[in-house]
Protein backbone atom coordinates (compact mmCIF):
# COMPACT_ATOMS: atom_id res chain seq x y z
CA UNK A 1 0.00 0.00 0.00
CA UNK A 2 1.46 3.44 -1.08
CA UNK A 3 1.77 6.23 1.47
CA UNK A 4 -1.41 8.27 -0.26
CA UNK A 5 -3.84 5.41 0.02
CA UNK A 6 -2.50 4.51 3.77
CA UNK A 7 -3.15 8.08 4.75
CA UNK A 8 -6.66 8.04 2.56
CA UNK A 9 -7.22 5.11 4.46
CA UNK A 10 -6.37 6.16 7.80
CA UNK A 11 -8.03 9.58 7.35
CA UNK A 12 -11.18 7.77 6.86
CA UNK A 13 -10.82 5.49 9.62
CA UNK A 14 -10.17 8.32 12.46
CA UNK A 15 -13.32 10.39 10.32
CA UNK A 16 -15.49 6.81 10.90
CA UNK A 17 -14.51 6.55 14.66
CA UNK A 18 -15.23 10.34 15.28
CA UNK A 19 -19.01 10.21 12.96
CA UNK A 20 -19.75 7.22 15.40
CA UNK A 21 -18.89 9.06 18.79
CA UNK A 22 -19.94 12.53 18.04
CA UNK A 23 -21.99 12.88 14.89
CA UNK A 24 -21.53 15.06 11.92
CA UNK A 25 -20.92 18.21 12.90
CA UNK A 26 -19.29 17.31 16.30
CA UNK A 27 -15.72 16.90 14.79
CA UNK A 28 -13.07 18.92 12.52
CA UNK A 29 -10.41 18.74 10.29
CA UNK A 30 -7.92 19.06 13.20
CA UNK A 31 -9.72 16.42 15.42
CA UNK A 32 -8.54 14.03 12.44
CA UNK A 33 -4.84 15.73 11.65
CA UNK A 34 -3.84 16.31 14.99
CA UNK A 35 -3.76 12.35 16.27
CA UNK A 36 -2.71 11.03 12.65
CA UNK A 37 0.17 13.04 12.56
CA UNK A 38 -0.36 14.80 10.05
CA UNK A 39 -1.37 18.52 8.58
CA UNK A 40 -4.84 19.64 7.79
CA UNK A 41 -3.51 20.51 4.06
CA UNK A 42 -2.94 16.01 3.48
CA UNK A 43 -6.90 15.85 4.51
CA UNK A 44 -7.58 18.83 2.09
CA UNK A 45 -5.55 16.85 -0.42
CA UNK A 46 -7.55 13.69 -0.53
CA UNK A 47 -10.98 15.60 0.56
CA UNK A 48 -11.20 19.56 -0.07
CA UNK A 49 -14.08 19.93 1.91
CA UNK A 50 -16.04 17.95 5.01
CA UNK A 51 -18.85 16.77 2.23
CA UNK A 52 -16.33 14.95 0.57
CA UNK A 53 -14.93 13.31 3.43
CA UNK A 54 -18.26 11.90 4.58
CA UNK A 55 -19.27 11.55 1.02
CA UNK A 56 -16.08 9.20 0.62
CA UNK A 57 -17.02 7.55 4.38
CA UNK A 58 -20.36 6.87 2.87
CA UNK A 59 -19.11 5.11 0.01
CA UNK A 60 -16.00 3.28 2.18
CA UNK A 61 -18.81 1.88 3.95
CA UNK A 62 -21.05 0.72 1.06
CA UNK A 63 -18.02 -0.85 -0.60
CA UNK A 64 -16.75 -2.44 2.58
CA UNK A 65 -20.31 -3.90 3.11
CA UNK A 66 -20.82 -4.94 -1.23
CA UNK A 67 -17.31 -6.58 0.17
CA UNK A 68 -17.42 -8.43 2.40
CA UNK A 69 -21.36 -9.88 1.97
CA UNK A 70 -20.16 -10.00 -2.17
CA UNK A 71 -20.90 -13.46 -1.96
CA UNK A 72 -24.12 -13.55 -1.44
CA UNK A 73 -25.13 -9.75 -2.15
CA UNK A 74 -24.05 -9.77 -5.81
CA UNK A 75 -24.38 -13.88 -6.90
CA UNK A 76 -27.83 -14.41 -4.55
CA UNK A 77 -27.88 -17.95 -3.49
CA UNK A 78 -30.55 -19.32 -0.93
CA UNK A 79 -31.67 -16.61 1.27
CA UNK A 80 -31.24 -17.58 4.40
CA UNK A 81 -27.46 -17.72 3.65
CA UNK A 82 -27.67 -13.99 2.25
CA UNK A 83 -29.99 -13.77 5.63
CA UNK A 84 -27.04 -14.64 7.96
CA UNK A 85 -24.45 -13.35 6.12
CA UNK A 86 -25.88 -9.85 7.03
CA UNK A 87 -25.99 -10.99 10.62
CA UNK A 88 -22.24 -11.90 10.74
CA UNK A 89 -21.40 -9.02 8.70
CA UNK A 90 -23.13 -6.72 11.52
CA UNK A 91 -21.99 -8.86 14.43
CA UNK A 92 -18.45 -8.54 12.86
CA UNK A 93 -18.63 -4.44 12.16
CA UNK A 94 -19.97 -4.49 16.10
CA UNK A 95 -16.83 -6.51 17.43
CA UNK A 96 -14.50 -4.18 15.51
CA UNK A 97 -15.87 -1.34 16.80
CA UNK A 98 -18.20 0.09 14.81
CA UNK A 99 -21.86 -0.66 16.46
CA UNK A 100 -23.00 2.19 14.56
CA UNK A 101 -23.22 1.82 10.61
CA UNK A 102 -22.47 5.42 9.02
CA UNK A 103 -26.18 5.74 7.97
CA UNK A 104 -27.48 5.48 11.79
CA UNK A 105 -24.77 8.29 12.49
CA UNK A 106 -25.50 10.40 10.29
CA UNK A 107 -29.30 10.39 11.35
CA UNK A 108 -28.68 12.28 14.30
CA UNK A 109 -27.81 15.65 12.51
CA UNK A 110 -29.61 14.59 9.21
CA UNK A 111 -31.58 17.83 9.69
CA UNK A 112 -28.08 19.90 9.29
CA UNK A 113 -26.22 17.96 6.71
CA UNK A 114 -25.91 19.20 3.13
CA UNK A 115 -27.98 18.03 0.25
CA UNK A 116 -25.17 15.95 -1.16
CA UNK A 117 -25.09 14.11 2.00
CA UNK A 118 -28.26 13.42 2.41
CA UNK A 119 -28.44 12.67 -0.78
CA UNK A 120 -25.87 9.33 -0.83
CA UNK A 121 -27.01 8.35 3.01
CA UNK A 122 -30.72 8.02 1.50
CA UNK A 123 -29.56 6.26 -1.76
CA UNK A 124 -27.46 3.88 0.51
CA UNK A 125 -30.14 3.02 2.85
CA UNK A 126 -32.70 2.56 -0.02
CA UNK A 127 -30.44 0.18 -1.99
CA UNK A 128 -30.16 -1.58 1.38
CA UNK A 129 -33.78 -1.87 1.69
CA UNK A 130 -34.25 -3.11 -1.93
CA UNK A 131 -31.46 -5.69 -1.47
CA UNK A 132 -33.35 -7.07 1.86
CA UNK A 133 -36.70 -7.15 -0.18
CA UNK A 134 -35.19 -8.75 -2.64
CA UNK A 135 -34.21 -11.28 -0.46
CA UNK A 136 -37.81 -11.61 1.31
CA UNK A 137 -39.40 -12.25 -1.82
CA UNK A 138 -36.29 -14.63 -3.01
CA UNK A 139 -36.95 -16.52 0.51
CA UNK A 140 -40.51 -17.00 0.49
CA UNK A 141 -40.25 -18.22 -2.68
CA UNK A 142 -37.99 -20.95 -2.00
CA UNK A 143 -40.21 -21.68 0.48
CA UNK A 144 -37.42 -20.56 3.49
CA UNK A 145 -39.39 -18.04 5.40
CA UNK A 146 -43.27 -17.93 5.83
CA UNK A 147 -43.93 -14.48 6.89
CA UNK A 148 -47.01 -12.46 6.69
CA UNK A 149 -47.26 -8.66 4.83
CA UNK A 150 -45.12 -6.91 2.53
CA UNK A 151 -41.35 -8.11 1.90
CA UNK A 152 -40.90 -4.56 1.48
CA UNK A 153 -42.20 -3.44 4.75
CA UNK A 154 -40.64 -6.18 6.21
CA UNK A 155 -37.48 -5.60 4.95
CA UNK A 156 -37.88 -1.78 6.60
CA UNK A 157 -38.61 -3.62 9.84
CA UNK A 158 -35.68 -5.91 9.81
CA UNK A 159 -32.90 -3.07 9.11
CA UNK A 160 -34.31 -0.97 11.44
CA UNK A 161 -33.97 -3.52 14.43
CA UNK A 162 -30.36 -4.61 13.15
CA UNK A 163 -29.87 -0.40 13.58
CA UNK A 164 -31.50 -0.27 16.44
CA UNK A 165 -29.62 -3.68 17.75
CA UNK A 166 -25.81 -2.27 16.46
CA UNK A 167 -26.48 0.44 18.71
CA UNK A 168 -27.74 -1.48 22.04
CA UNK A 169 -24.87 -3.74 21.60
CA UNK A 170 -22.75 -1.23 23.07
CA UNK A 171 -24.58 -1.00 26.16
CA UNK A 172 -26.26 -4.48 25.91
CA UNK A 173 -23.01 -6.77 24.23
CA UNK A 174 -23.40 -9.27 21.71
CA UNK A 175 -25.77 -11.61 23.48
CA UNK A 176 -28.41 -9.04 23.49
CA UNK A 177 -27.29 -8.91 19.41
CA UNK A 178 -27.61 -12.60 19.01
CA UNK A 179 -31.00 -12.51 20.48
CA UNK A 180 -32.21 -9.81 18.03
CA UNK A 181 -31.28 -12.05 15.28
CA UNK A 182 -32.92 -15.17 17.02
CA UNK A 183 -36.32 -13.26 17.11
CA UNK A 184 -36.04 -12.18 13.27
CA UNK A 185 -36.03 -15.94 12.35
CA UNK A 186 -38.43 -17.10 14.30
CA UNK A 187 -40.58 -13.77 12.78
CA UNK A 188 -39.73 -15.16 9.37
CA UNK A 189 -40.30 -18.69 10.31
CA UNK A 190 -37.48 -19.88 10.24
CA UNK A 191 -36.80 -23.29 12.28
CA UNK A 192 -33.26 -23.61 14.29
Amino acid sequence: MNAAVDTRSRIIDRANELMMQRGFNGFSYRDISEPLGVKNAAIHYHFPNKIDLIAALIQDNHELLKKSTSRFMENGGPAREQLEGLFAFTAGQCKAGRPVCVGGALAADYDQLPDEIQGANQRFMNESAKWMTRVLELGREQGEFSFEGDPASKARMILAAIQGGRQLYRIQGEAYLQDLFAQIRRDLGIKS
